[in-house]
């Protein structure tokens, strides 16, 4: 399984802040959470920071990022401020 963590925005969206997957990319955990929590969760995820085992997508290999077993993915909304 793999454990994912959500943040900010994306926790208040979905209602809760974890949940368990078997999927065996990123692209297909980003499917499988915008068909359970919906079109608003969707909408924030276009804009989010994805981090797998706390390294970012944009140095792996992005939405084709493979899954293992035990691996934790956290999903962070735009941060903005100052």
């Amino acid at each position: 399984m793999v454990e994912v963590k959500l943040y900010a925005s994306l926790r208040a969206a979905a209602g809760e802040k974890r949940f368990l997957t078997e999927a065996s990319s990123v692209k297909a955990l980003l499917r499988e959470a915008k068909e359970r929590y919906g079109n608003e969760f969707a909408a924030k995820l276009k804009l989010a920071t994805i981090l797998v085992n706390g390294k970012n997508i944009a140095h792996l290999k992005w939405k084709n990022t493979r899954l293992q077993d035990g691996d934790v993915v956290s999903i962070f909304p735009p941060l903005a401020g100052g």
